[in-house]
């Protein structure tokens, strides 16, 4: 699922999505890494996974940074749903005798919808790209007007002539 979604975005999406599936991509493999390096006298999420954790961490405020400066909506949803997952984190140390299992649904579950709202989110970026041609992926990149309060409908309309 994460090769898909993140397939999709790395090749169809505008520069939110790109970045987001080559950030998720990267925190794969860092928390890969992170498993492959787990001493082996200590189970799977037996203890809170520091590592990966800190991946998770790092993954959100990069989702953060995209919210801030992206004028999508989605990576406000995604960041918040990230968020989840670290409070998953907190489970472990405030209960220690949480199942390592439950330990690691309440910190995987969250990918899942993270990755569908990826891909819901390149599928739309497309959508608006057919339909108007341009889709602006940062504030910056906006019309100076739309930044200075017109609306989407004011920007449709021709200048009024004095």
């Amino acid at each position: 699922m994460l090769i898909g979604a993140c397939g999709y975005a790395a090749v169809r999406g505008g520069a939110p999505e790109r970045l987001t599936a080559t950030a998720m991509v990267c925190a794969l493999a860092v928390t890969l890494t992170f498993a492959h390096f787990r001493p082996p006298t200590r189970g799977a999420y037996s203890a809170i996974e520091v590592g990966i954790a800190l991946t998770d961490l790092t993954l959100f405020l990069v989702i953060v940074g995209i919210a801030l400066v992206s004028t999508r909506f989605w990576p406000i949803v995604m960041a918040s749903m990230m968020g989840c997952g670290l409070f998953g984190h907190l489970t472990k140390p405030l209960g220690p005798d949480i199942l390592p299992r439950a330990y690691y649904i309440a910190v995987a579950f969250w990918s899942y919808p993270e990755l569908i709202l990826l891909a819901a989110a390149t599928w739309r970026h497309r959508v608006r790209f057919a339909r108007y041609g341009v889709d602006y992926a940062w504030v910056w990149q906006l019309p100076r007007r739309y930044r200075n309060g017109w609306s989407v409908d004011e920007l449709a309309r021709p200048l009024p002539q004095n």
